[in-house]
């Protein structure tokens, strides 16, 4: 009963779809693949039901598969759901009707050239024939199978023939074509060997170019180095032997005279105490320099507080701040972060924070202010230093990481190294440095760094 209610609900709606189908097909060959598809569903569904012996259900599928498959043209289906009755109409001994079916989708097959489809129903028909003694139209069908067989062989033989003479004339064209090329080989050898060597001959010529210009461009690196070298060596005979020559007098000056008043021996200490942190920020920064020539400084970006940053540095200079009597003025917003190295900024804060105590006057002012500008953290150090000549600054900025600065050190060389080790700093970490200063009118440094997400 479940069976027979669920084929109803099927018909039913293969039928409404194939209706809707049949409207739209004079549109749409998309529609038409649709019923066959539907319909060729129905003929299956009736050999599932045929095998599990539900034979009155196959019959009803089968039938609505048949009318459909009549109704819309689709001959290929028909020949199926012929088929599939005259199983039905066999099982229940309706020799008739059986035959019947099976006769028109011989029939169908043969008009659609199904060679294979109508072999199996003449052998498949003549069995049943024998079975009932009707031997005459049994032998007919096998005639017929056989006949049919006979030509679909022909057919085949004519195929394989029709397939030998094109290969033969394929490889008749092809030995021609092997005989003109052949005829062609010889000039086509000249030629390419000629090219060849030309090629070769230009080869080695660019190769000799190559090779000399890297040899020029090696010499020149060199040269560099060497160059870098005899620098380093001056920078610190001369940056270091005077400090050290100072520091020497000093403590000379100490141990020779007997100096009572404390406050004449706390300024000595305190001048030894500056020569010494000049010295030191000096080897500092040519190790920075060393490092970052070197590719030993590896970025390891992270959120800072520049507010904190530019406090913890300010303490550093508390001593000289106060000797110097500077007015410090620090507008730092405490709510600015930048996303970069942490090591690397402080040695750029440092480094400027040291040239503007240094190079300012006693009494002079040192002011930083942040702000965000161009979609990066501005950080702005302004001193009334001393200042820079425009082409102390053209050297500090200049692309050549050779470049330590001039020889006769017309400024200080530490000033000359720091900055450009924060000019290198900086860049590593996406930001930059811009300089504004002239003689005697203070410096105004702008540090770049990329915000904080």
């Amino acid at each position: 009963m479940k069976i027979k209610l669920l084929y109803q609900l099927l018909i039913g709606f293969l039928c409404f779809s194939l209706n809707g189908s049949g409207a739209r097909a004079a549109k749409a060959d998309s529609a038409v693949a649709d019923i066959k598809a539907n319909i060729s569903s129905l003929n299956k569904l009736a050999a599932a039901e045929s095998e599990k012996e539900n034979y009155p259900t196959s019959f009803q599928l089968s039938s609505a598969a048949l009318d459909l498959s009549l109704k819309y043209g689709l001959l290929d289906e028909a020949i199926i759901a012929y088929e599939n009755l005259g199983n039905y109409y066999l099982t229940y001994r309706n020799i008739t009707q059986g035959l019947n079916n099976l006769n028109e989708a011989i029939r169908l097959s043969e008009k659609l050239g199904q060679h294979e489809k109508a072999l199996h129903l003449h052998k498949k028909t003549a069995g049943i024939l024998k079975q009932i003694g009707d031997y005459r139209n049994s032998l007919e069908h096998l005639d017929r199978y056989q006949a049919l067989q006979d030509s679909l062989s022909e057919l085949d033989k004519n195929n394989q023939l029709a397939g030998l003479e094109q290969k033969y004339s394929d490889e008749q064209a092809a030995s021609q074509a092997q005989l003109m090329e052949a005829r062609s080989e010889t000039q086509h050898v000249i030629r390419l060997s000629l090219l060849i060597a030309a090629g070769l001959i230009l080869l080695v010529a660019v190769a000799w170019t190559v090779a000399l210009k890297k040899h020029r461009e090696v010499k020149r690196y060199f040269l560099k180095l060497n160059e870098q070298k005899d620098r380093m060596f001056s920078l610190i005979s001369h940056g270091l032997r005077g400090p050290i020559g100072s520091v020497k007098g000093i403590f000379d000056l100490i141990v020779e005279q007997d100096l009572e008043d404390p406050q004449e021996l706390k300024s000595i200490l305190y001048e030894s105490r500056e020569v010494v942190d000049s010295s030191f920020n000096l080897l500092e920064n040519l190790l920075n320099w060393s490092k970052s020539q070197t590719g030993q400084l590896t970025v390891n970006p992270q959120k800072i507080s520049i507010a904190s940053l530019v406090k913890e540095n300010l303490q550093l200079f508390t001593s000289s701040i106060k000797h110097k009597n500077f007015v410090i003025e620090n507008q730092v917003d405490e709510n600015h972060f930048a996303y970069a190295d942490m090591e690397m900024v402080n040695v750029v804060v440092r480094n400027i924070l040291s040239n503007s105590v240094k190079f300012t006057r006693t009494a002079g002012k040192i002011s930083l202010h942040s702000q965000v500008a161009k979609g990066k953290l501005l950080l702005t150090v302004s001193d009334t230093g001393v200042g820079m000549t425009p082409e102390m600054i053209e050297d500090i900025m200049e692309d050549d990481p050779i470049a330590l600065g001039p020889a006769e050190a017309n400024y200080d060389k530490d000033r000359g190294i720091g900055l450009k080790i924060c000019k290198d700093f900086l860049e590593r970490n996406s930001g930059g440095l811009s300089i504004e200063s002239s003689p005697n009118n203070g410096s105004r440094f702008m540090i770049y760094l990329p915000l904080s997400a």
